[in-house]
This record gives C-alpha cells, sequence and structure tokens, in this order.
C-alpha cells in the first residue's frame, strides 16, 4: 500500500558544453554511460561506474552525478551542498537542469524534515524556470509546494532513542503488519509501511487521537492503483514506538472512505510510513511477530537499498542480473512492472499465464490485466528465495516509470529475520 507524494526526478541530460570552464573536459564515453543509468533511476549501476569513473570527470560532473547519489543512498546534508556548489561554479546551466537539480535539493530538504527551505526551492523553480518545462511537471511542483508551505511552520521531526527497543507485531485480516503506536495516552494498530510516502490516518482517528490539522489540501496517489485524490495533514506532536519518541510526526488526513477497501469491507485507520520508519535508522523483524530497533545502527559492506525521492527501492538479483525494484512492505504481495515484462517477454509469455487480477489501495481498487508467474526466484545478499504466482503488468501504472516492479511481504515473510538500515543503507536477509 503506498500513497505516493513525491513524483519520480525528472532527469534531465546534463549539457558540458554549457557549463563555465572547468580545469579538465569529462571523458566523454564515461559521461554517456552516466547520464544513461541516471537517467534510467539505476543508481546501483550508477554508483559503481560513478566509482569507476574517478578522474576522468571533470569537477562540475562530479558534483552533478554525485548529488544524485549522494541523494538516493540518504546523504542529504551531502546532496544539499552539492547541488549549491553546482549552481554556483555553472550558472549557465540550461533551465531544466537547475530546475531538475533544484527539485533534487527540495527533495534532500524535504527528507530531512527542513520544509521551508524545500517550499523556497519550489517556489524559486516556478519563479525561475517555468517557462522551460511540462505543464505536468509545473503541476507536480505547485502541489509539492502546497505540502511544504503547509508544514513550513512546524518544527522539524525529531526520534529519541535512549536504549534497544523491542515490540510486538501482528498481521491483520488482510495480512499487512501492524504495530502499536501510543500517543495522548491512547495506544493503537497502526500498518507498518515503507512505501508510504507520509504516514496515514483517517479523519476519524485523527480526532480521536487529538492530531493538529492544518489547513491545507493537496493531491495525492496511490502507488498500486495510480488513483488520485484530495488528502489534507496534520500533525502528531508526540507518538511512541514502544520506548521510543517520535515529536512532531506529520500525517496525510484522509476522508475515512480513502482508506476503506470496500470489496472486503475493511477499514485501515493509521498508517505509519517511511518518514518515521526512515529515522529509527535500523529495524529488525522477526517472523515469529517481533520487531527490534537497536540503539545504534550496524555497519554493513551489503549495499542494495536505496530512495527514488521517497520510494525505498532494493536492489535483488534475477537469473543472471541484478534489478531494481520499490520496496513495500505495505504490500500483501509482490507485483512486476511493464519493464519487467518488456525486458523478459519471451520467458513471461512462455512461463506466465494471463489473468483478470484485483489491485487495492487508497482511494479504490482496480482490476488490470496481467501474467502471472507461477514461480519468480529473487535473491539478496546471496540467499535466493522462490516467491509464488507473482503478477507481472504490461501497462505502466504511472508516467515515466522505471522500475522493475514492487517487492511486498510475499518476499520478505520468507525471511526469519529482515534488517532494514537506513543509515548505511541496506536490507539483509536472515533464512
Amino acid at each position: 500500500m503506498n500513497t505516493k507524494l513525491y513524483p519520480f526526478l525528472i532527469v534531465m541530460l546534463y549539457v558540458v558544453a554549457g557549463c563555465q570552464k572547468s580545469p579538465k573536459t569529462s571523458d566523454a564515453a564515461a559521461l554517456k554511460r552516466l547520464q544513461t543509468l541516471l537517467n534510467q533511476n539505476e543508481y546501483f549501476k550508477l554508483d559503481a561506474e560513478f566509482k569507476i569513473a574517478g578522474d576522468k570527470l571533470a569537477d562540475v560532473d562530479r558534483l552533478y552525478f554525485g548529488a544524485y547519489l549522494n541523494n538516493a543512498f540518504n546523504r542529504n546534508d551531502d546532496c544539499i551542498k552539492d547541488v549549491d556548489s553546482l549552481l554556483q561554479l555553472s550558472a549557465n546551466l540550461p533551465d531544466t537542469t537547475k530546475a531538475a537539480l533544484k527539485r533534487l535539493q527540495d527533495d534532500s530538504y524535504f527528507k530531512t524534515y527542513q520544509y521551508l527551505k524545500a517550499a523556497r526551492c519550489d517556489s524559486d523553480i516556478l519563479k525561475d524556470y517555468s517557462k522551460a518545462l511540462r505543464k505536468d511537471v509545473v503541476d507536480d511542483i505547485k502541489n509539492d509546494l502546497l505540502i511544504r508551505n503547509g508544514l513550513k511552520n512546524i518544527p522539524a521531526q525529531l526520534t529519541v532513542k535512549k536504549t534497544n527497543t523491542t515490540i510486538a507485531w501482528r498481521k491483520d485480516r488482510i495480512g499487512l503488519i501492524n504495530i502499536p503506536v501510543t500517543t495522548h495516552a491512547q495506544t493503537v494498530d497502526a500498518i507498518f509501511d515503507t512505501r508510504a510516502n507520509i504516514s496515514s490516518i483517517t479523519q476519524t482517528y485523527a480526532k480521536k487521537l487529538g492530531l493538529h490539522i492544518l489547513d491545507v489540501t493537496y493531491n495525492e496517489g496511490s502507488g498500486a492503483t495510480g488513483i488520485q485524490f484530495k488528502t489534507g495533514m496534520g500533525i502528531a506532536d508526540s507518538l511512541y514506538i514502544g520506548d521510543i519518541l517520535v515529536k512532531n510526526a506529520v500525517f496525510q488526513v484522509m476522508p475515512d472512505s480513502i482508506l476503506y477497501i470496500a470489496p472486503i469491507k475493511f477499514q485501515l485507520n493509521i498508517i505509519v510510513g517511511f518518514p518515521v520508519i526512515e529515522q529509527l535508522q535500523e529495524v529488525h523483524i522477526f517472523k515469529d511477530g517481533k520487531m527490534t530497533i537497536p540503539l545504534t545502527p550496524v555497519k554493513d559492506d551489503l549495499h542494495n537499498f536505496a530512495l527514488n525521492g521517497l520510494d525505498p527501492v532494493i536492489a535483488l538479483q534475477s537469473g543472471a542480473d541484478t534489478l531494481s525494484f520499490h520496496f513495500d512492505s505495505g504490500a500483501g504481495n509482490s507485483m512486476l512492472y511493464e519493464a519487467y515484462f518488456n525486458k523478459y517477454k519471451q520467458d513471461v509469455l512462455k512461463n506466465g499465464v494471463k489473468k483478470t487480477v484485483g489491485f487495492g489501495g487508497a482511494g479504490g481498487t482496480q482490476k488490470k490485466e496481467v501474467w502471472v508467474l507461477p514461480k519468480f526466484n529473487l535473491g539478496v545478499g546471496g540467499k535466493t528465495v522462490v516467491v509464488d504466482s507473482v503478477s507481472v503488468l504490461t501497462k505502466p501504472i504511472s508516467p515515466g516509470e522505471k522500475f522493475y516492479g514492487n517487492i511486498g511481504q510475499d518476499f520478505t515473510s520468507k525471511f526469519s529475520e529482515l534488517i532494514y538500515n537506513f543509515k548505511y543503507m541496506y536490507i539483509k536477509g536472515v533464512l
């Protein structure tokens, strides 16, 4: 389940000739490889190629690709500095490139809860570069600005951990992981959803739990269906997950009907999403119903976790290839996107079965024609599991879709323990 806030980054071709003079010129072949990978949101392959390129890159190009990599791997302060340095060094960049870089900086400000600075980035783009952008891009930026302006006077979210924390989780009637959260002396179950770009709550529960409702309305969409709807915002001044205190947690406040799954008569009430989960830094989910959050995150050589805006992305082995997928702990089942169908069409048509399948998300449900693969092998950190009955979409959910699918609990449940680390950016499974 996903409520998509931040659209895919609009990556524009960087024109070296348009920049001010640099001490040297980048190797053309290396530059082309890097730009191609960036355009495809292939962050893991881009990172590897960037390290290989080394001194083949001019300073401005190193800053440019470094900014995107720092953003993708959750090094947001470095991304913000890179963009500032690049815009100062290269005043003659095309307006489309400047706008893309300012959007990147906006994303890093937002992910570090600097809402006023994020709002200024969006305002600058609309004031200085809107004529160079497509209408749909301008509309997305205006929508983002509504959110940032709504939050600009809200203090930054702060998470206080004093010790290692252990809590129990359970699955609800539709198989989603629920954890207990407490605010204003009331404890309720909340869905644990890495791909919910902002935590979400129904109007009924927002009132029940005493959230401070903001005067803002904006457009939102479901990642599973692409359905668009209107939503508001509210703030939980204090939210406890076990002994962990989260201050100033932002929630989307939705009409109850948006989070009601009519075909199965099931009401979702509260979803803890990415901004809260990320600030926990490291989470261990055990198959036996235990979740632990260590005081200090552990470093690991595994490097398979990235962020596309606020969407978590995981690199998994699939056959002889390594592919990038959305990572969605709030989805019961994995699905493969059009990009996978196009790349492996022959295998899908040979081994799959054509069916019409229903998909649900915030805002409603949809039926889609898919090919269902009876078995699908996926590997993480050298450990391979088999996922049953995976749907392959033949059409995109949203424009500009570049990843190969969405990985849900039918994959994660294969492990006795799964570790999410947002500080050192890895996901590790224990069988």
